[in-house]
């Protein structure tokens, strides 16, 4: 019988596909399960080269060394010689193969066969078991702390390089539970108590304790370790870890410390303070605010504030708030006043300031605040505003009564009409200018103001383009403004009866300019009137801006007759 007739039981009965070869590779048989595994029919690949039929391309080459190697060996015939390759099925997908060879015959007549198993499943798992385990040592190198394993009774055994390093304890000392002898003294005990109770219950375990480290120093440590199980729920071991949490606690007790402080200071104070989360609700008032509202402080947390408003003014402080909170560039400081219901059940005025408290990551952590009741002050204002009030009616009253009294007393049968009009002019122009301060509080006034209120008598509604008033936003004090108004209604008298508003061609332009910090300076200027020439002796208007206007306006004014006309510069102090 030959050797291929007597090999026909091994290539019907064998599982994994099977190959005959002579010496040189070529193929003398091929199994139907190597037909069904490759895709190449038997009739196909018969004397066919093996690594032609089955290599890629790519690895043609080196797998010739190989089998050559392998079919020349001087090995006992019976000694199978395993190796790992790729294959290609006909339909060009490639998989993992283990091929086995074995020499059948002896001397010339010798034949090989090849035992080739699809290894696909079994290079999968170990792909997967490899990836698993370069997660498992990525896991452990990201881990912040000290990895650690203790078998399924919670005792420490083998190599634990991490605990070593940290305590400079030897395998000796640490193994069992002998690593609780690098823990603090006062931690030793709770220690060993909640370990053999997680053991016992199959965890997991959590703690915090002190550990002694390999110099000496004593460092916090929080602990945490879980139980690997077997597959049928038993555990096989215990992983923990030990992270240094030293700073974060001496970070907290600090924090603990200032927010101490803080409470103490903030209870210390007399006015209401309070802190807001970054949602908004109140989460600590001090004891003034608790005082202030009649409750427990624990009662004004949340939102407990908004009720204690006014009900006419919940929308304007909720409006700012939002406005605040919701600023583009992030929450910024606001402030606001409102109406606080207090514990007695009356309103108080509360004036209310609060900044918001920002982490040192530029985390917007809430807001903290301070109430200063101005009842009182409002109180206050009211009746002043109330005594202003009487005082300018008193003054307007006063002016009044001095201008009945300058009619009565410069008759027109005993008086000159011109010093009688020019004197109740000059009334109603200080008049007007109390007008202006009066709606201003007497806190002072817009330049433009006293200029246009001054002017207006003299202003033709037809042709207004006649005068034109020019300048930046400034503001003066009350006494400026009663001297300025004074010195516009006086240049303004003088034009309308002999310079550029007495005949229909004239002009008059008045601009102002900043002149250092704290001054301006007023042009007037005149032109298109008739000729201009000084006068013979200067009148009452002229001696006016001479001398009697220079100390309330803050410097001299200065007047010329230019031919083209009247022209006037008055230094201005500001307000």
């Amino acid at each position: 019988m030959s050797n291929l007739a007597a090999l026909q039981p091994i290539l019907r009965t064998a599982i994994d596909p099977v190959v005959v070869m002579d010496p040189r590779g070529a193929l003398l048989d091929w199994s139907a399960r190597a037909e069904a595994a490759f895709g190449w029919p038997r009739e196909e690949v018969l004397g066919r080269g093996l690594i032609e039929v089955l290599a890629p391309l790519r690895h043609q080459a080196a797998y010739r060394q190989i089998l050559a190697r392998r079919l020349a060996s001087p090995e006992p015939p019976v000694e199978r010689q395993k190796s790992q390759l790729m294959a290609v099925r006909k339909d060009g997908v490639e998989v993992p193969i283990e091929v086995s060879l074995a020499a059948f015959g002896e001397g010339n007549a010798t034949v090989f066969l090849g035992f080739i198993r699809d290894v696909t499943d079994r290079v999968e798992v170990h792909d997967r078991l490899a990836a698993s385990e370069a997660r498992f040592r990525a896991a452990i190198g990201a881990v912040d702390g000290i990895l650690w394993t203790n078998d399924a009774s919670g005792r420490m055994v083998g190599e634990q390089p991490g605990w070593s390093a940290l305590t400079g304890q030897t395998p000796e000392r640490y193994h069992g539970f002998g690593w609780a002898e690098a823990v603090h003294p006062d931690d030793v005990e709770p220690t060993l108590q909640a370990w053999k109770a997680a053991v016992a219950r199959g965890g997991p375990y959590t703690f915090e304790h002190r550990v002694r480290r390999h110099d000496g120093a004593w460092r916090d440590f929080a602990v945490r370790a879980v139980a690997v199980l077997e597959a049928d729920g038993s555990i096989r071991e215990w992983i923990g870890v030990h992270t240094d949490i030293t700073e974060r606690k001496r970070a907290e007790e600090r924090l603990r410390e200032g927010e101490a402080r803080f409470r103490a200071m903030a209870d210390s104070a007399p006015a209401p303070v309070w802190m807001t989360s970054a949602e908004g609700g109140i989460t600590f008032a001090n004891e003034a605010f608790a005082e202030f509202a009649g409750l427990d402080a624990q009662d004004l947390l949340g939102d407990a504030w908004i009720g204690m408003i006014h009900p006419d003014d919940v929308a304007a402080v909720g409006a700012k708030r939002a406005a605040a909170r919701g600023a583009p560039e992030g929450p910024r400081p606001w402030s606001f006043e409102a109406r606080f219901r207090c514990g007695d059940g009356t309103y108080r005025w509360m004036v209310a300031n609060a900044r918001p408290q920002i982490d040192a990551r530029g985390q917007f952590q809430g807001y903290i605040g301070m109430a200063m009741d101005m009842t009182e002050t409002k109180a206050a204002e009211a009746r002043q505003r109330l005594l202003i009030n009487e005082l300018n009616h008193r003054v307007k009253n006063t002016l009044a009564s001095i201008q009945s009294i300058v009619r009565q007393t410069l008759r027109a049968d005993e008086a000159p009409v011109r010093v009688r009009e020019r004197l109740i002019e000059r009334l109603l122009a200080m008049s007007a200018a109390h007008d202006v301060l009066t709606r201003e509080s007497w806190e002072g006034a817009a330049l433009d103001d006293i200029v246009r209120q001054g002017v207006a008598p003299f202003v033709d509604e037809r042709e207004p383009g006649r005068v034109s008033i020019a300048g930046p936003s400034l503001r003066v004090g009350a006494s400026t403004a009663l001297s300025l108004a004074l010195a516009v209604h006086e240049l303004a008298t003088n034009a309308a009866k002999y310079g550029a508003l007495s005949t229909p061609a004239g002009k008059v332009a008045i601009a102002w300019d900043h002149a250092g910090d704290d001054g301006a300076v007023l042009t007037w200027a005149e032109r298109d009137g008739p000729p201009v020439a000084p006068p013979d002796r200067k009148g009452f208007g002229t001696r006016l801006l001479d001398r009697g206007l220079s100390a309330d306006l803050g410097g001299q004014p200065k007047l010329t007759f230019d031919v083209e006309g009247v022209r006037a510069v008055l230094p201005v102090r500001l307000a």
